[in-house]
């Protein structure tokens, strides 16, 4: 298979000059450090709690923190917190203090292509699901792994990098929910405003082309990338800019790329204005509180170097810490369900639904075609020459090619339930198993696959009926969140069912002209726990399949829910939480209802557009020039 180093040695060889090869001795020392970082791949505990960041050493046992007001402080510095840091100090009179947990991204999070081994080192704070009923059945005590960015730039430097923003009408749903400001047509600027599209054909109503963030479309991966495309157009579906006028079709992957290097927050908003005279950035600091009095959040408690430190905001405490650590963050300061804070000895300060009503895309990993011939089977050096030129195999994550996009229900028009995208080749294979948190049964069954052939068709739920929740394990912030998908837990079934749907689909991909000229031929993988109870390719068996090998995508959504009614939301339209002065949340937590696309796209957004909202708050309406 594809060897780590063969991934990662590139990005050490380039990330050092970006524009050449080094020399042979340079080459046997990155060789030496890419040693290493195989092993801790292989070896690599994650932690269980945060006890880390209570713990202190020589080199830090004398330090002391300086107690400092700030007109802001955001917690967290992850795909929103990253836009706030830029927008916020574009005015010279506001100071910024940004607090985050993690560090400096390491290099390796420039390359896509090595974003799921990432998950697997300490910039991932190590969460997993609680058990699960239903689904995470062929992983490790049933449950999920769920990745979470700890570094400049969260999420955005360690996740799949995909640029999907959703249906027009998730939007306008949204603003029908009591949301006003959050329809399509309001939304929309703010999308446009971040964007710096760098493909072709980008429709100039839609796209914007002077934000600070790059999106860019991959070169294809010849022969395959087409007849993928006319494989789907043989299905029905139409050739599209997804994030253009129409979703419902078929379409090269966009996604957030600088030519070869991920646009992430950290990127493309946070190190363009690291050296603003009115912004303070404090890396490995850690929140354990906000400071309330009253209704008035007034600043926060912080562990930097074992050291407990405080900073006070004169305007406002945001929070954008993501829609896990944001509720736990919240609940740790008297905010949320008071039942929940009763149980834990935590004083009430305002009872909010938060942590409630969690919703997270799932996804299939499941499914596999093989065509009759290897592609990318390079030495490491060609692999990277070709990178340098911002070329396939290592520019996109997992040989991402394209997405497709399905409504089986008929619901709100062409918004659809199911999105189907593609990895490799070349596929990492079994490691993918090994990092998703599968099984040794089920790690054996992908070391089946061939990297260097086969593709794998990825389903994934866009609309999920079943809800969960985000809950503390106790009042010490040592301890992790409890994190609580309860994927497949809707009473009628629906999710199950329309992923069985994408499975069908994903099957009739065989029947096409493309998949046969191309020689694509279906395979499978064994399915210990499936194989002997059920008739293999039935539908039981594969309602079997799915809730065995199903898994997060990392995106959690609606823990701080923005509404209009305090029984059923954490925030208001403005972000700001009910009944508490001086406090936001901006990140992905805020959204209503999940959206038919991937949250990142979507939380740049949100931030842009609170941005100005917090401008206008504090310096009134822009003047007309």
């Amino acid at each position: 298979m594809m060897r780590l180093e063969n991934l990662l040695s590139c990005t050490l060889i380039v990330n050092s000059i970006f524009t050449g090869i080094c020399g042979y001795d340079d080459y046997n020392i990155i060789a030496e450090n890419v040693e290493k970082l195989l092993d801790n791949f292989e070896s690599y505990t994650y932690p269980t709690n945060n006890e880390f960041f209570f713990e202190s050493n020589e080199k830090t046992a004398d330090s002391t923190c300086e107690e400092k007001e700030y007109d802001f402080i955001i917690v967290g510095t992850g795909t929103a917190g990253g836009v706030l840091v830029n927008r916020l100090t574009e005015e010279e009179d506001f100071t910024v203090l940004a607090l985050e947990a993690g560090d400096e991204p390491p290099q390796l999070s420039d390359m896509l292509a090595v974003s799921i081994y990432l998950h697997r080192t300490p910039y991932n704070w190590g969460y997993n699901t609680t058990a699960q009923k239903n689904m995470c059945l062929g992983s490790r005590d049933n449950k999920c792994a769920y990745p979470r960015g700890k570094m400049l730039g969260g999420s955005s430097s360690i996740n799949f990098g995909m640029y999907v923003r959703g249906h027009r009408q998730n939007f306008d749903h949204w603003a029908s929910l009591g949301n006003p400001g959050w329809s399509y047509a309001d939304v929309l600027p703010y999308f446009k405003k971040a964007e710096h599209a760098t493909f072709d054909n980008a429709d100039r109503d839609y796209h914007g082309f002077d934000g600070p963030q790059k999106i860019s479309v991959p070169e294809d991966t010849p022969l395959l990338t087409e007849a993928l495309m006319k494989a789907h157009i043989e299905l029905g579906k139409n050739e599209t800019d997804y994030n253009g006028k129409e979703q419902d079709g078929v379409a090269r992957l966009q996604f957030f790329l600088d030519k070869n290097i991920r646009a992430s927050s950290n990127h493309a908003f946070i190190k363009p204005v690291k050296n603003r005279r009115n912004l303070e950035i404090s890396v490995n600091s850690y929140v354990t509180k906000i400071l309330i009095n009253g209704n008035t959040a007034f600043g926060v408690q912080y562990l930097k170097n074992g050291k407990e430190c405080t900073a006070k905001a004169s305007k406002e405490v945001i929070l954008s810490a993501g829609a896990i650590n944001s509720p736990q963050l919240l609940m740790l300061s008297g905010i949320g369900p008071k039942e929940e804070l009763a149980k834990h000895g935590i004083e009430l300060i305002a009872d909010l639904p938060v942590g409630k009503y969690l919703q997270d895309h799932q996804f299939f990993p499941g499914i596999f075609y093989r065509p009759k011939r290897e592609f990318y089977h390079n030495s490491i050096l060609e692999n990277v020459k070709l990178w340098t030129e911002n070329k396939r195999p290592l520019t996109p994550s997992m040989g991402q090619q394209i997405v497709s996009f399905w409504n089986f229900l008929g619901l709100e028009g062409t918004v659809p339930e199911i999105e189907l995208f593609f990895f490799g080749p070349p596929l990492i294979s079994y490691h993918l198993a090994a990092i998703l948190g599968y099984t040794d049964e089920y790690i054996e069954s992908f070391k089946t696959l061939n990297p260097y052939s086969d593709i794998n068709v990825n389903i994934e739920l866009l609309h999920p009926l079943s809800e969960g929740s985000v809950t503390l394990n106790s009042k010490d912030p040592r301890d992790f969140p409890l994190i609580d998908p309860n994927y497949f837990s809707d009473p009628k079934g629906v999710d199950l069912e329309l992923m069985y749907e994408g499975v069908k689909v994903a099957l009739k991909l065989n029947e096409t002209e493309a998949f046969k000229s191309l020689g694509l031929e279906l395979i499978s993988i064994p399915y210990p726990t499936c194989d002997s109870k059920f008739e293999k390719m039935s539908k039981p068996w594969w309602f079997c399949a799915l809730k065995t090998l199903s898994s997060t995508l990392f995106h959690p959504i609606s823990t701080t829910r923005m509404g209009p009614n305090p029984e059923t939301s954490v925030v208001n339209s403005k972000l700001k939480v009910h009944g508490i002065q001086n406090l936001r949340v901006v990140d992905a937590g805020v959204m209503p209802d999940h959206i038919s696309g991937h949250p990142n796209a979507v939380t740049v957004m949100i931030a842009e557009k609170i941005s100005d909202e917090i401008k206008v708050d504090h310096l009134g309406p822009p003047k007309r020039k």
